[in-house]
């Protein structure tokens, strides 16, 4: 998926995700594109019939077919949008398995140092925040576009082919608002990357003051006023940033709206005239001031939404490469590999010097230890001394160092990931605990290979064995408080 995506490539993604979905969505939005012209001839016809029949020139019979036509249309209308939402339910659940398989996988694969980096983990907030969502609804939009096209040119042809010049003036008032409305397409996309960046930070704070893991200390420290403060405070923040996107859309929507509705009502004042001069019936004439007020709320309102839906598709698009083109590290997605015969010997640091990523300072510099087999060590120092840095590097989440890390004399570089994975295990100071069973918790470094018996005597050393035979499922009884009868250590 490292390809940079234009809108192209993206209709090619969907297809060959939901190819059927794709499908009957573009035929219902394309018939019912086309609807609104044939409505409008069906109306004409329908008020002209009744305008004989009262004359005494036609009889009750011939207005059945234009009436039925109606009647079609709006059932048509009526029924369509409820078997489109079950479409699109079943489109979005696939995306959501397809796209979001994708997604995680990349995002497990990246280099560590853009989890570290604040305009990388809002670029990634960005774009793996309900992706399936946004390429649904950009997908939905660029039919919507298409339709709005196909119905604007279908409605056009009506009115050129009985008053050519108001025809021309309706068609030349799209071009200007085409344009202002795409450019405010891409300047709402850039603010709602700035209310993106602060919904990061409150999101947060909203996890302090929500979830079980904080209780204990908000409960003694008293500090949710606190936080609940400066959430409300950034809160406010991307609200009023959002605020100011819906009012500018608004703002370009209504004064387009203003200058359409101008225009028609112009319009329809020439066409009264063709009435009264006998070259237009009266059903033409209400049928054409329908169908121009139809034109008048489509480029005032919808064209204005497509064009700044189809401007915001496609800065997410390059969001969405810009993702995709991160670095991945080698190997981050491998199981730990089966080292069953690997016995530890030394670990040794060589002149090792490393600064962090668009930074200028040296966290380690020219730094050499040695350890042996058979003892333990406790590194001491102050905060930033470079502790979990040492951790880090030797992990290999960071390869960009200076100098040699060598286990048992060979260079951790020429170590595949996996085995280096299943060399290591760490205790962070914040490490996790997961609300799935005992056993997965113990084992879900080393999943794949799960060993019963090196499983219970893990459980014997760390003391949990005589506590854990008296729950009723035993290890396989799950921590925290989401699965009934869980337990929490």
């Amino acid at each position: 998926m490292k390809k940079k995506y234009h809108i192209v490539d993206f209709i090619i993604l969907l297809v060959k995700v939901i190819p059927l979905p794709v499908i009957l969505t573009t035929f219902f939005k394309v018939l019912g594109a086309i609807l609104p012209a044939y409505q409008t001839i069906a109306l004409a016809d329908f008020i002209d019939i009744v305008t004989q029949i009262f004359q005494g020139e036609k009889t009750t019979s011939d207005v059945f077919m234009p009436l039925l036509f109606i009647l079609i249309c709006i059932i048509y209308e009526k029924l369509v949008p409820a078997i489109e939402n079950v479409i699109h339910l079943s489109a979005e659940n696939k995306l959501s398995v397809t796209l979001g398989e994708k997604i995680v996988q990349k995002r497990s694969c990246l280099k560590y140092q853009y989890i570290e980096n604040k305009d990388m983990c809002d670029l990634i907030e960005r774009v793996c925040t309900e992706p399936e969502r946004r390429f649904l609804d950009g997908f939905l939009n660029i039919q919507n576009g298409i339709a709005f096209v196909i119905r604007i040119v279908s409605l056009l042809a009506i009115v050129i082919a009985y008053t050519p010049l108001e025809g021309m003036i309706i068609l030349a008032v799209c071009i200007p608002l085409f344009y202002i409305a795409q450019k405010m397409g891409k300047k709402n996309y850039e603010m709602e990357k700035d209310a993106a960046k602060i919904k990061r930070k409150y999101h947060y704070l909203a996890e302090i003051l929500t979830k079980r893991e904080y209780v204990e200390e908000r409960s003694l420290y008293h500090y949710s006023d606190f936080i609940c403060s400066k959430f409300n405070q950034l809160f406010d923040q991307s609200y009023k940033v959002e605020a100011q996107i819906e009012k500018k859309r608004y703002m370009n929507m209504k004064s387009g709206s203003m200058f359409t509705i101008g225009i028609a009502v112009i319009i329809m004042t020439i066409l009264l005239l063709a009435v009264q001069r006998g070259n237009m019936t009266l059903g033409i004439y209400i049928a054409l001031v329908s169908t121009i007020f139809s034109l008048v709320q489509s480029m005032s309102w919808q064209l204005s939404s497509v064009m700044q839906e189809y401007a915001r598709l496609k800065e997410y698009l390059k969001d969405f490469s810009e993702f995709f083109f991160l670095e991945e590290k080698e190997g981050a997605c491998d199981e730990p590999a089966d080292i069953s015969n690997f016995l530890f010997q030394s670990l040794e640091f060589k002149n090792v010097s490393f600064r962090y990523p668009k930074t200028d300072h040296d966290i380690l510099k020219n730094c050499s230890f040695y350890l042996s087999k058979n003892k333990s060590y406790a590194f001491v120092g102050s905060n930033g001394a470079g502790k979990t840095t040492i951790t880090k590097l030797l992990m290999g989440l960071y390869d960009n160092y200076e100098g040699e890390i060598l286990i048992n004399g060979k260079n951790i570089r020429n170590y595949p990931y996996s085995e280096l994975k299943a060399m290591i295990s760490v205790v962070f100071q914040d490490f996790s605990k997961y609300a799935i069973s005992i056993r997965h918790n113990i084992s879900l470094g080393s999943a794949e290979k799960e060993n019963e018996e090196k499983l219970r005597k893990v459980l014997k050393k760390v003391e949990l064995m005589e506590i854990i035979d008296q729950l009723e499922k035993k290890e396989n009884t799950s921590l925290g408080k989401l699965e009934e009868g869980s337990i929490d250590f």
